[in-house]
This record gives C-alpha cells, sequence and structure tokens, in this order.
C-alpha cells in the first residue's frame, strides 16, 4: 500500500538554526532511500534549498509567505490534510487544529535546553517553548526525541503520563553529504587559508551558541600554544557566528577573547562552510574538540568519530551516549587547563587515539540515514 508523507521544512532557514537544518537534510535522504517507489513525499518549504534534488516522488510545496513559520505549518497542514496519510514536523511544534481527514501526527522535539540553561533564552521564548512541548505532547500522535537523555528529561518535566508515546529515534548521519565535490581544490570549498595536511590543528564544529562553551576551548588552546612542543598548533573553530543565528542570545565575543589572548594569527573562524569544505576539515585534523555544557545529541562529535578523530568533548546531556562511548570525557566542562591538558595528551601521541576501523564502522552503521530513516518510517505510517 502506498502512502502519502508530508514533511515540515517551514523552520530552515539554511544556514541559521544550527544542526536542525543536517538533521532533516539526512533525514529526508534517509526516507527517500527506503521508501516504496509507488509512496510520495511532500516537502513544505518556503526555500528551494536543495535537500533531496529533483528526485521522482519527492514534491516540493512552496509559497506559503513571510511570516511566523508556526502559522504557516498551521496553513500548511489544513490545506494538505486530506492529501496526507502523514505529517512530520520535525522542530519541536504541532499545529492546534485538527482537520476533518486527520492525517497522522509526528513531531521531533531535540532538547529542553531552556529548562537547563534558561539565561540562553528571553522570557517569552521560555515560555514559548513550554507551551510548544506541551501542545506537541496532546495532539501529536507519536513525539520522537533523538536521545535516550532527551527521552528522560522531557518526562521528568512533563510528566510520566506521555511516556507511551514518546520514542527514541537517533539523529541521521550522512558521511556521503561530506564527499560532495570533495576533489576541488581546497580554495574553492572555502577551507581556511593554511595547508591541511601539513599543519597540526584542532577542530571543533559548533554554530557559536553561549552553550557550546567555545570561550573554554579558546582559553585552553592559549594555555596549550604556551607549552613546549605546541606553538605549532592551529585552532579552527568551524561554524555559523552567532551574530547570524535565529533564536539565541548574545554570548562572549569569541573574536574579541581571541584578540585579548593575542592569538589571532593561530585560530580560524570560518563561519557557515560547505559540506565539502567541512569534509576536508574533518579528513585531517589531529583532535577534534567539542566543549558543549549541553546537548540532545551533539552530531559533530558523533561526524568526527566517524572520521576516526580522536574525540575530547564534556560529560553534559546526550554526548556520553550519542558517542557511544568512544570520546575522551572531561569531568569539568569549563576547567580549561584540563581541556588543555586532554589536548596536548593526543596532540603528541596522535596514534594511539584514533579510532580502530571496527570503532568508526559502529559509529557510522549506527546512524545512517537509511536505518533511521526506516525508523521514522514506521512511526509516521503507525500503529
Amino acid at each position: 500500500m502506498s502512502v502519502t508523507l508530508g514533511i515540515s521544512a517551514l523552520f530552515l532557514q539554511p544556514g541559521k538554526v544550527g544542526g536542525a537544518e543536517f538533521m532533516l537534510k539526512n533525514l529526508v535522504d534517509g526516507l527517500n532511500a527506503i521508501r516504496q517507489p509507488s509512496d510520495r513525499l511532500q516537502i513544505f518549504s518556503n526555500t528551494r534549498w536543495p535537500i533531496c534534488g529533483s528526485q521522482a516522488g519527492v514534491d516540493w510545496i512552496n509559497g506559503w509567505g513571510t511570516g511566523n513559520r508556526f502559522i504557516l505549518e498551521w496553513k500548511a497542514l489544513r490545506r494538505a490534510a486530506g492529501a496526507l496519510d502523514a505529517m512530520l514536523f520535525t522542530n519541536y511544534f504541532t499545529p492546534p487544529a485538527r482537520p476533518a481527514k486527520q492525517p497522522r501526527l509526528v513531531t521531533v522535539i531535540h532538547d529542553l535546553q531552556y529548562l537547563h540553561f534558561p539565561q540562553n533564552f528571553t522570557r517569552q521564548k521560555r515560555l514559548w517553548l513550554r507551551c510548544a512541548h506541551e501542545l506537541t505532547l496532546r495532539r501529536a500522535d507519536r513525539v520522537v526525541v533523538i536521545s535516550n537523555f532527551v527521552r528522560q528529561d522531557l518526562l521528568s518535566h512533563y510528566g510520566a503520563r506521555w511516556e507511551s508515546k514518546v520514542q527514541v529515534i537517533p539523529n541521521p548521519i550522512s558521511f556521503d553529504r561530506f564527499d560532495n565535490q570533495a576533489t576541488e581544490p581546497e580554495a574553492t570549498l572555502g577551507v581556511p587559508a593554511f595547508d591541511l595536511r601539513q599543519q597540526r590543528y584542532i577542530l571543533s564544529v559548533a554554530a557559536h551558541y553561549p552553550h557550546k562553551n567555545l570561550a573554554t576551548l579558546i582559553r585552553a588552546f592559549d594555555q596549550l600554544r604556551r607549552r613546549q612542543g605546541f606553538d605549532d598548533v592551529r585552532l579552527v573553530l568551524a561554524g555559523q557566528l552567532s551574530k547570524r543565528l535565529i533564536g539565541t542570545v548574545p554570548g562572549v565575543d569569541l573574536a574579541g577573547l581571541i584578540e585579548e589572548l593575542g592569538i589571532e594569527d593561530a585560530v580560524t573562524i570560518t563561519g557557515h562552510i560547505s559540506d565539502a569544505a567541512l569534509g576536508q576539515l574533518y579528513r585531517h585534523a589531529a583532535v577534534f574538540a567539542f566543549p558543549s555544557l549541553f546537548e540532545g545529541f551533539g552530531m559533530p562529535a558523533v561526524e568526527a568519530l566517524g572520521f576516526g578523530i580522536p574525540v575530547v568533548t564534556t560529560k553534559c546531556g546526550a554526548l556520553p551516549e550519542t558517542t557511544l562511548g568512544l570520546a575522551h570525557y572531561l569531568d569539568d566542562p569549563l576547567d580549561a587547563s584540563q581541556w588543555a591538558s586532554a589536548l596536548a595528551i593526543r596532540l603528541a601521541q596522535p596514534g594511539s587515539y584514533r579510532l580502530s576501523p571496527q570503532e568508526r564502522a559502529s559509529i557510522r552503521d549506527r546512524y545512517r540515514p537509511d536505518r533511521i530513516g526506516r525508523a521514522y518510517y514506521q512511526a509516521l505510517v503507525g500503529p
């Protein structure tokens, strides 16, 4: 039996919404890989962002206009409900209206960061998130969370009565996306202006949200550079700048901190870069550092492990769970000295800490888009 599945991408503003953008892209690729030839995917969007190109059986439903994306999602559901068997909302909001012909509704809640780090959100945004989460728990037929950590957090704060409705499906991770145009000269990919193959560098990939704790990493890097034998190491911070992100409050001025420490010549901040450029950075990094204070999943740390890079990260949120215990986890994520020491050890003995082929394969297999797409397909079609 063929089905028609709707997917809302109306929250999407490419390069401005953090990891949710790549989760959506990877998920659509996964669903497209496992669906029946007679099934159809309808993607509701206001941008021609090429999630899956022009593949047969995939319809782009555009032209929803400007304005509040939550109202646009409500309109999309009301207009398309009669043609859909199920509708997936990938960013925490479920429209309150239930059309006469109700498709099955599945909504993803990524985390409850607003409760743990309220200072990163305005009071209005905190109130809205609580209302939206509670609405989703009531209205959605299935609520997907991206880790067991998020599931436990959600049920702890909103009530165990929702236990049967909440399902863990991890984020899909596509390593194929890093191969796009990988043979092009590095200069055309927007990677930093230094020789990736010759210079040792520490890589961190994160949109510059306050909870990513990049200031601690910068201070640790300054300490590392002062140690004997590490004055040639570079730090590369890849990810969208805070001023271009949506839904965030200002954090530490990272550029100002780098200038204050006098390490401008040793730090590269790339901003938002292409998948191919990011793939180049992953392939040649000596160490990957992910100092985040809160994660519902932590895709970059998992991606780095899939490339075999030694990963130094924290015990915060879902990170020990999603990285399958294959990283090095610091006890105090705010202690720059701990970071400097852990990074120095791995830089001094690079071969001793790289993942084995079997460990790399276990990470890649666990989060394959087709495997995750199949889990979403089952959630969408029921029961």
